[in-house]
């Protein structure tokens, strides 16, 4: 696969708004990010009837990133080869310098808008969501269970113990901690649940249709998933589930705090 040439000879040949129209088109569905870069490349294969293309991006927080026509995969040796230079790499190289640089722009703000929007809806340490999204995940469920019946289950999670690790092993130990206890709680869920970091080390999770005592599924994976984290801090967990308790997202909250603390022999705050 060749790489983006520095050739003048393109800037004189006509060019088609394709791209535009397709980005305004993508918007008109969808949100700009990760599944324009594909659209494009993929159009940009249908165009020019091309056996394969590449875009090369680059972002500071993680980065050269490798997007590929039809996603395909990226092998070692293609990533060698292309290295970490952004830019659009087609096979063959007969796409026009003017559109690779356009498609390139293109896809840049793409994914530079994917990662904003991942940032602002995840906790930046575990990388599963934040008391924001969570709101308005809890939110959302207690609406649909409230209109249509349908069952979910809180789950809150607080860390045993955890300021006295904190304290004795040091920040960085306890920041780690935190980390595998989100990784765990990522692995646990199902696909339509939502794990999130509600505060320094409690968490919750939506566990969608679900009953109060389908969350022992979930308690079971948690603790298997954590590994050795388990030597140095356990959790305790509060469940409440809608409609059964409520369908308010601060009653259930309450309700689910109240049990968390009522398990751990403690006032309820």
């Amino acid at each position: 696969m060749e790489g983006a040439s520095d050739g003048a000879e393109s800037a004189s040949q006509p060019y088609e708004p394709w791209l535009f129209q397709t980005m305004l088109d993508e918007l008109s569905v969808s949100e700009l990010g990760i599944g324009f870069i594909y659209s494009v490349l993929d159009l940009l294969v249908e165009r020019y009837a091309l056996r394969d293309a590449v875009v090369v991006l680059v972002h500071e927080s993680f980065g050269a990133q490798l997007f590929r026509a039809g996603g395909g995969a990226i092998s070692v040796d293609m990533a060698a080869r292309l290295g970490t230079v952004p830019g659009v790499y087609c096979e063959p190289d007969i796409v026009p310098l003017v559109e690779r640089d356009a498609m390139r722009t293109a896809c840049q703000l793409a994914l530079s808008l994917h990662l904003a929007r991942f940032s602002a809806a995840h906790d930046p340490l575990t990388n599963i969501a934040n008391r924001r999204t969570f709101d308005s995940a809890l939110q959302a469920a207690t609406v649909r269970s409230a209109r249509y019946g349908w069952a979910f289950t809180l789950v809150l999670a607080d860390l045993d113990g955890f300021k006295i690790v904190n304290d004795t092993m040091g920040h960085a130990f306890g920041d780690d901690l935190l980390r595998q206890f989100g990784l765990a709680m990522r692995r646990s869920v199902r696909s339509g649940d939502l794990a999130a970091r509600i505060g320094g080390d409690e968490f919750a999770v939506i566990l969608s249709n679900a009953d109060g005592h389908d969350s022992s599924g979930f308690t079971d994976r948690l603790r298997s998933h954590l590994g050795s984290a388990r030597d140095h801090v356990g959790f305790t967990i509060g469940t409440a589930s809608s409609p059964r308790d409520s369908t308010e997202p601060a009653e259930l909250f309450r309700i689910a705090d109240a049990r968390l603390y009522e398990k751990k022999g403690l006032n309820h705050r």
